[in-house]
């Protein structure tokens, strides 16, 4: 069997300008929706009371700081491959999914809120993996799939704090 080498034209990471929009295409939308989540679990951090203020303040601190470093690794790579990410809120809020919440949220419902959000946005990193799969990125499909194991232990986890 003969090995096909597909041809690439593009001068960044050899990939060609059609590919590697469609790779830039699926990382925006994912950037969108953690820089959403990202200022949502801010909110709630700040904002949170009860009971239970000091675990859920300090876990929340903890995912925000996660979710900017991996806002940081998403744009770093749209960049690496030769395009601009978005980096406005109103740029945003016009491509997320994931909405702002309307108003005060009560602290009850903030973590339930935070795994729904997780599990959106392990939706948007496997759609990264498989666009980057397609069209052989090995970095990005590398990335994704380090997000992927990250956020998918963390959904674990909250969602087995919230049965309690």
């Amino acid at each position: 069997m003969e090995n096909q080498v597909k041809e690439k034209t593009f001068d960044k990471l050899g990939f060609n300008q059609e590919e590697a929009g469609e790779i830039v295409g699926a990382l925006n939308l994912l950037l969108a929706n953690y820089a959403i989540v990202y200022q949502k679990i801010r909110n709630y951090h700040w904002n949170v009371v009860g009971d239970d203020f000091f675990e859920i303040h300090e876990k929340l601190e903890e995912e925000y700081t996660a979710a900017s470093e991996a806002i940081d690794q998403i744009a770093e790579r749209v960049r690496i491959l030769g395009f601009r990410p978005l980096s406005t809120y109103a740029e945003f809020l016009e491509h997320a999914d994931i909405e702002e919440p309307k108003g005060a949220v009560k602290s009850s419902d903030m973590m339930p809120d935070v795994v729904s959000d997780f599990q959106t946005l392990l939706s948007f990193m496997i759609d990264v993996a498989d666009v980057a799969t397609e069209f052989g990125d090995l970095g990005t499909e590398t990335l994704m799939r380090s997000m992927v194991t990250d956020l998918e232990k963390k959904n674990w986890m909250y969602s087995a704090y919230l049965q309690g």
